[in-house]
């Protein structure tokens, strides 16, 4: 009798074991199925959704044909060749561009090469107006010996001159000549006193003329001494702008014992006599050619030993 129950105890525990095993296995498919048809129901719903957008987006239809896509495609073509003819137009602005650089390249050769012509006549007029300058100054010249030529003839007396005729009129001319030495023999006595005093009075009417004006010059090295003579206009015995210079002028310089170191003719830029000791130096004028010193024709100039600064001398002469 005991034996029973324990067997029967161990049958029920081999039921419950087999039973275990099938409820598990209705579990997860029922999972794998709810898993299933929800993923089915997900790609529906968005599938719905996707069209209902495509809906509002294309005027509440799903019909992507009829004149609304034709709009569209019109639209798109008239952008296409607005965009053709920005890209044209750019293009053509890009040709229009490189022709007007190489335009402005031409114009701005032009501009150099009429710019170096220009200098070039330039150049061409100073050398003749130079030149028109030492041609007047060489006619002014001319004429200054010319005017002194014609001065001196004219102060020949013309009395002084006898002529000479033959036969009785030898022996008239000759008591002529002893009656006029009897007569200036007889005056001479009495002229003395004047002739003695003709000498103070041309004295007293000679003009003194003033030194050359001297100073020292930045431009002229310190051991140098330039002598310019121009033709003072104003009577000032300063060079005053629009004042030219004189040429060929003779100017000696002379040491302190006076001896002549050179001789120069003056130039456009005058004379400079350059390389010189410090000590005192004259400079004087050899010739004036005819023109009127309206100073001395001599100064006195000093280098010194410490000097930075050379001397100039201004010479005027009078203006035609």
């Amino acid at each position: 009798m005991s034996a029973q129950p324990e067997s029967i105890g161990a049958g029920k525990s081999v039921d419950r074991v087999d039973a275990a095993p099938q409820i598990e296995y209705k579990m997860v498919t029922h999972d794998s199925l709810s898993m299933f048809l929800a993923a089915i129901g997900g790609a529906v719903l968005g599938m719905l959704l996707t069209l209902l957008v495509l809906a509002l987006v294309n005027g509440g239809t799903l019909s992507f044909s009829g004149p609304r896509i034709t709009q569209l495609e019109e639209y798109v073509g008239r952008v296409n060749e607005n965009l053709g003819a920005v890209s044209a137009n750019i293009d053509l602005v890009s040709e229009q561009a490189a022709t007007l650089q190489q335009q402005l390249g031409s114009v701005e050769e032009a501009l150099r090469g009429e710019l170096e012509n220009q200098g070039s006549s330039i150049e061409t007029l100073n050398s003749s107006v130079e030149t028109l300058n030492v041609t007047r100054q060489q006619f002014g010249l001319f004429m200054n010996a010319l005017d002194s030529a014609l001065a001196d003839m004219q102060a020949i007396d013309p009395n002084a001159v006898t002529a000479e005729t033959p036969g009785a009129t030898t022996d008239s001319t000759a008591a002529e000549a002893t009656t006029a030495e009897t007569a200036v023999e007889e005056t001479a006595g009495e002229a003395a006193p004047t002739d003695e005093g003709a000498p103070a009075e041309a004295a007293d009417e000679t003009t003194v003329l003033p030194a050359p004006q001297s100073m020292a010059s930045s431009d002229v090295p310190a051991d140098a001494i330039a002598v310019v003579i121009f033709v003072d206009n104003n009577s000032d015995g300063a060079l005053s702008e629009g004042e030219t210079n004189l040429i060929g002028i003779p100017v000696s310089l002379l040491n302190s014992d006076g001896e002549s170191l050179a001789t120069q003719e003056s130039s456009d830029a005058g004379v400079l006599f350059s390389a010189l000791d410090p000590g005192s130096y004259e400079v004087t004028v050899d010739d004036t050619m005819g023109y009127s010193l309206l100073s001395e024709s001599s100064a006195s100039v000093a280098l010194g030993e410490e000097a930075t600064e050379g001397m100039v001398v201004y010479i005027p002469v009078a203006a035609e």
